[in-house]
C-alpha cells in the first residue's frame, strides 16, 4: 500500500508542485526584511486521464440480456479514479452502451463525457454522440 504522500510527489505535476514550494520557501528564509507579506500562488496543470487498465472480464453474464460495461476512469482532472467494470443490464431490448470518455477542449481543459445507454437501431446509425458534460 502506497502512502498518500508518495501518490501526491509521484502524480502529474509534482515536480513543479516541489519547485513552487522551494521557491516560496526561499523568498521566505532568504528575505532579508522583517515585514510580512501575504503572497498566493495559485498554479492549476490539468492532464488527461491515465490510460485505460487492462480488465478481465469478471465470472460470467448473470443473464442473456446482460452485457460486460469495461472499467473507465472517472474523477476530475489530477484526481483520476478508477472504475471497474461490470455486467450491466440494458435499459430494453435495443439498448447500446456508449462507453464514457475524455475530451480536451480548446482551451485545454479536460471534460468527461459520461457513459449512457442509447436506443441502437439495426441501421448502425447512432445519432448524435455529443453527450452532457458535468
Amino acid at each position: 500500500m502506497t502512502h498518500p504522500i508518495d501518490r501526491l510527489l509521484r502524480s502529474p505535476g509534482a515536480t513543479l508542485r516541489r519547485a513552487g514550494g522551494l521557491a516560496l520557501l526561499s523568498l521566505g528564509l532568504f528575505s532579508g526584511s522583517t515585514a510580512r507579506a501575504d503572497l498566493s500562488i495559485n498554479l492549476q496543470i490539468e492532464g488527461p486521464p491515465p490510460p485505460p487498465r487492462q480488465e478481465m472480464i469478471i465470472g460470467v453474464s448473470p443473464g442473456a440480456d446482460y452485457v460486460w460495461v469495461g472499467g473507465y476512469w472517472d474523477g476530475s482532472p489530477g484526481h483520476y479514479t478508477w472504475v471497474r467494470g461490470r455486467w450491466d443490464h440494458p435499459p430494453h431490448a435495443h439498448g447500446e452502451w456508449i462507453a464514457p470518455h475524455w475530451d480536451r477542449d480548446r482551451d485545454g481543459h479536460y471534460h468527461q463525457t459520461r457513459g449512457e445507454w442509447r436506443d441502437h437501431d439495426d441501421h448502425g446509425d447512432h445519432g448524435d454522440r455529443d453527450h452532457p458534460r458535468h
